[in-house]
């Protein structure tokens, strides 16, 4: 059986739930292909653990610098991948859609109109609201093209959601509930459990995500300059990017607020490197304000590896944490979280063995089995 993944938007950070769960489907007998730019297949290639798919390279894709151009970029490689249909429509039992967003679902959702017998089945992991920060004209589009995708949607076979939240919000937009399945999100267990402290890595605290308005970054530099003037020699690293235009602005932030040389920058860090460094900061921050927030990989990571974190107090973080595994200010609290990362600093919050029970909750093969479950389902339906 061949399953196709529909990666032709996706970015550097997304990769790696969809590659582990691939494996697994792989030791069920399932031949996995990922469609998608150049660019992918030689990112995928930089994990050594993933080099046994088969690739489907999406031609004639170009670098994306800006939220505007992402646009009519996306538009563009789903224009371009809609013409492949006639050549791939009958090789492939299943198509895998990673996200459910509308650059992730034209493809899928003509290449089931071409063959209605195709297993489609996609994951939706969070909702785009109209009131989050950011500039107006994008988020009015976003929101649009977010709405847009949910007609699109009523033509997959199993929607998988990762949170009863995000089940409720499809049912009231009337989704079939047996067509909803809740799997969650997970973890790379197997990485997390080999890395080790470096000695060498001189974080204080340590963000995880895109340098996004919406993800809180502004809020952190809030709290940095107040902690500089107590710890002055106080580290802050974000291991991730942005588009160029939102990198730029926050670069400029950093240098008014004179906070270069308590900023690093890592870039986007993947495998052992990216645990490594998790384990050998002092504390997370996660300070989205975003309405959309909907799980946070990043923060399950960090929490699974021990690593005190400190949150705003979002309802999806407190659905999740039950057991005091992080620390929840008020959102927009700044002099909460600074009191909060100086209990870390001062050792009067340590870290605890308890959180490592969530690892056998949110595992990506977990995750993958309840997966092919469904898709097996579907697959002897259409037998």
């Amino acid at each position: 059986m061949k399953i196709l993944i529909n990666g032709i938007t996706i970015g550097e950070g997304s990769i790696l739930p969809i590659l582990i769960k691939s494996i697994y489907w792989q030791k069920h007998k399932y031949q996995i292909t990922i469609f998608g730019p150049k660019t992918l297949h030689q990112e995928i290639n930089n994990y050594q653990r993933f080099d046994n798919f088969q690739q489907l390279l999406l031609k004639w894709d170009k670098p994306v610098t800006s939220k505007f151009q992402f646009i009519f970029e996306a538009l563009k490689r789903n224009l371009i991948s809609i013409s492949y249909i006639p050549k791939i429509k009958d090789k492939y039992q299943v198509i895998h859609s990673i996200s459910s967003m509308l650059d992730f679902i034209i493809f899928p959702y003509f290449l089931k109109l071409y063959n209605p017998r195709i297993v489609w089945v996609t994951v939706f992991d969070n909702i785009v609201p109209l009131t989050d920060p950011g500039n107006i004209i994008i988020r009015f589009l976003a929101w649009v093209f977010f709405n847009i995708s949910l007609i699109f949607l009523k033509k997959v076979d199993t929607i998988f959601v990762i949170s009863t939240d995000l089940k409720r919000f499809l049912i009231k937009h009337h989704f079939q509930k047996d067509k909803i399945v809740v799997t969650g999100n997970g973890v790379d267990v197997e990485l997390l459990k080999k890395a080790k402290k470096d000695p060498k890595i001189k974080i204080d605290s340590l963000y995880i995500g895109r340098i996004n308005e919406t993800k809180g970054i502004y809020h952190m530099l809030k709290a940095l300059k107040q902690i500089v003037k107590t710890y002055p020699k106080f580290q802050f690293a974000i291991m991730g990017r942005g588009d160029t235009t939102s990198e730029g602005q926050f670069k400029n932030e950093v240098k008014k607020l004179n906070l270069t040389n308590n900023v690093q920058l890592l870039g986007y860090k993947r495998g052992l490197e990216k645990f490594s460094i998790i384990k050998s900061s002092k504390c997370f921050w996660f300070l989205s304000i975003s309405r959309s927030e909907s799980f946070g990989i990043a923060l399950m990571e960090a929490v699974c590896c021990n690593l005190p974190a400190i949150t705003y107090d979002l309802p999806i973080f407190k659905k999740i944490y039950k057991n005091n595994e992080i620390t929840q200010c008020p959102k927009g609290d700044i002099d909460a979280v600074v009191k909060a990362t100086f209990d870390v600093l001062n050792n009067k919050q340590s870290r605890s063995d308890t959180n490592r029970k969530l690892l056998h909750k949110y595992s990506w093969d977990k995750i993958a089995q309840m997966e092919l479950k469904s898709i097996n389902k579907h697959i002897e339906t259409k037998r």
